[in-house]
């Protein structure tokens, strides 16, 4: 077989066919990428450079290779992809017209390139590589048969499908029908929709917006919320925090979007899974949340961000009822740090004259630390905090905070929050795991955090003996009994596995006999108020039933 601008059959060489270029063959030869996403970057801009269209002719994936020594690590199995890849010129067969009107006795394109896993296993190298074709390049056709992302697409996903249905949401049929065309596994893709398949098969109300990488076969994104969580965003929308967690791994960071329940605790009412250095996640994730639960974007009137969230005038676009307010024990570390790194003196009056500024209960009391911190803190960190967060004081500082008033802690709220996600996410997890464990923290935490004795405490306070024992036993069915749940229009349903309790939208009243009977609250209105952020211990459960009252309440 001759190489070059020759027709393979005759020799003779071709009208317009390009002629050999051996010094890019040598350049090409042994050339090596370290995984297959590499090597799809790199083929994309080259044959955008060369206007050349080349398709996999055949391939041999990784993860079905069988292995007479050690198998390469799960990590380079996922990078790499192949253990081999022949590419070959979209002429390679020769076509039917082709055939019926050259002159010439046309076989088909021979130009192509072979990939092969190094000895070592660890990389991707050029084997094999024919540049000369026997047949004109036409940068017309090369503009409309080129895709770019075809390689990483032919790995797993179409990457006109991703492309199609980045940034919308989606629900069970859409993921089944993505899992359908999955072809293998690719940067974790597949699970990825695996898990969101389980979501949708218990809860098909759930919402999801996934965002791909334009062009390329890689989740960069994913939004998504349980329907439990949408009812904790109607119930309590008042005050909302949004924060990232620090130390998720080195690859994506987790967002979270709590609210405060009704016995003063934060719950997630969405979460935001992002590759870093993801620009704009504080807009994508409001506006993602306006769209899953509408009511909520006129009701917010407080949102508070960590110290690292950008981009804050989209708060006014997208909850334009809603205070912005800064987590203030974040703003005071960054003050310290910067403080240090600006050349303050090792000084102990730092620390509480920050503090004290923060913690300020007047505009006087801040003013007044405020001019303090100038007599001995060094200019520049002077000028860097007028500049930077005296604009900015009424975001921070306790004096004009939101939540104050309602005596939420908000600095204390959101360190519980990460203690609670760094206790339950895997070490350093895949995003597919990140979501499993996240939709497990779902599913029964509060009853983890259900102080039955201190709720008993309370009741025994205002209740007579025998009623306050009844509510007590009561109390630990909630915590320990299995309960489906299924809001309605008239209220809630809960499943116990043999029968089926009706309550209504205040969680006040349960057609079990235990409440029909006693006109007490029974375990089904404690396990749905636990479910939905209500407080367990509201005299307002007893007004029924005055008689088990030590006294008025």
């Amino acid at each position: 077989m001759r190489a070059g601008g020759l027709s393979l059959c005759s020799g003779e060489p071709l009208p317009g066919a390009q002629a050999p270029r051996g010094m890019e063959e040598d350049e090409l030869q042994e050339k090596e990428f370290f995984s297959w996403e590499e090597f799809s970057a790199f083929f994309d801009a080259w044959c955008e450079r060369r206007k050349v269209l080349f398709f996999v002719k055949n391939s041999v994936p990784l993860s079905k290779c069988k292995w007479a020594t050690a198998p390469p690590r799960p990590d380079v199995v996922e990078a790499l992809k192949y253990s081999s890849v022949r590419l070959v010129c979209k002429d390679f067969r020769g076509s039917n017209w082709a055939r019926a009107w050259s002159p010439y006795p046309c076989c088909g394109c021979c130009a192509s390139i072979v990939l092969k896993m190094s000895p070592k296993k660890d990389r991707l190298i050029v084997t094999e590589c024919q540049l000369a074709h026997n047949h004109a390049l036409c940068p017309i056709e090369f503009a409309y048969y080129f895709k770019k992302g075809y390689l990483m697409a032919n790995s797993c996903l179409p990457v006109r499908t991703t492309n199609k249905i980045s940034k919308q949401f989606v629900g069970g049929p859409d993921v089944r029908r993505l899992l359908s065309y999955c072809k293998s596994r690719d940067h974790g893709v597949l699970d990825v929709l695996t898990v969101l398949d389980r979501l949708f098969a218990s809860d098909p109300n759930a919402k999801v917006k996934l965002v791909f990488m334009e062009d390329k076969v890689i989740v960069q994104t994913i939004f998504f919320l349980s329907s439990r969580m949408m009812v904790l965003s109607r119930r309590f929308p008042l005050m909302l925090f949004f924060d990232r967690m620090v130390g998720l791994n080195e690859e994506f960071d987790l967002y979270s979007v709590l609210c405060v329940d009704g016995a003063g605790r934060g719950r997630e009412v969405a979460y935001c899974l992002t590759q870093r250095e993801t620009p704009d996640l504080l807009r994508f994730t409001l506006a993602s949340l306006v769209q899953s639960v509408p009511e909520v974007k006129l009701q917010v009137r407080c949102i508070t961000l960590g110290v690292e969230i950008a981009h804050l005038e989209a708060v006014k676009e997208l909850l334009p009822n809603a205070r912005v307010q800064i987590c203030r024990s974040q703003v005071l570390e960054t003050l310290f740090s910067k403080a240090q790194e600006l050349g303050a003196a090792e000084d102990e009056r730092i620390w509480p004259l920050l503090c004290r500024l923060a913690a300020a209960k007047s505009p006087a009391a801040y003013q007044q630390a405020a001019q303090e911190m100038k007599a001995i803190l060094p200019q520049r960190f002077v000028r860097y905090f007028q500049r930077h967060w005296q604009p900015r004081s009424e975001m921070w500082v306790q004096f004009w905070a939101f939540e104050t008033a309602r005596n939420v802690n908000a600095c204390e709220l959101l360190k519980q929050h990460q203690r609670r996600l760094l206790a339950a996410l895997s070490p350093s997890p895949t995003v597919a795991q990140c979501m499993l464990d996240l939709l497990a923290m779902q599913v029964g935490s509060e009853a983890h955090e259900l102080d039955e004795g201190e709720l008993a405490t309370h009741y025994r306070a205002i209740c007579k003996p025998e009623p306050a024992g009844l509510i007590e036993e009561e109390l630990g069915f909630a915590r320990h009994g299995r309960y489906r749940f299924q809001e309605t229009a008239e209220g809630y349903l809960l499943h116990d596995g043999l029968s089926e309790f009706a309550m209504d939208q205040a969680l006040t009243r349960c057609s079990c006999s235990i409440y029909s009977s006693s006109l007490l609250p029974c375990r089904h209105l404690f396990a749905t108020r636990l479910r939905t952020g209500l407080a367990l211990f509201d005299p307002g459960l007893l007004h029924r039933n005055q008689a088990a009252l030590l006294g008025a309440c």
